[in-house]
């Protein structure tokens, strides 16, 4: 439960700092602020940021997911199924996000 709590706290920093670089405090407007040169110079220059909330979302977010699964079916033989779905969705998800970053 501490990782939880742990990932909701670098959320709530990391998530805040990219929405101000989508907001009118950044002098653009918000369809400037989608523009392909705007959006790679901000992944370049802020790529331990967005490394944390990569991270910090793809493993709060999954184990979530995980837990409303478990509450929801109620399996008694077969939560190690769900585990290994979770951790290899997580996986995936980690190794695209963390690909985009790199090669950006």
């Amino acid at each position: 439960m501490l990782i939880v709590y742990a990932t909701a706290i670098i959320l709530i920093f990391t998530l805040t700092f990219h929405m101000l670089l989508q907001s009118p405090l950044t002098g653009l407007s918000f369809q400037e602020t989608l523009s392909f040169a705007y959006v790679s110079k901000n992944l370049l220059y802020y790529q331990i940021i967005f490394g944390l909330l990569l991270y910090a979302a793809t493993i709060h977010g999954m184990i979530g997911l995980r837990t409303v699964i478990l509450e929801w079916l109620h399996p008694k033989s077969y939560t190690w199924v769900i585990n290994l779905i979770t951790v290899v969705i997580m996986a995936m998800v980690l190794a695209l996000g963390t690909l985009t970053l790199v090669l950006l």
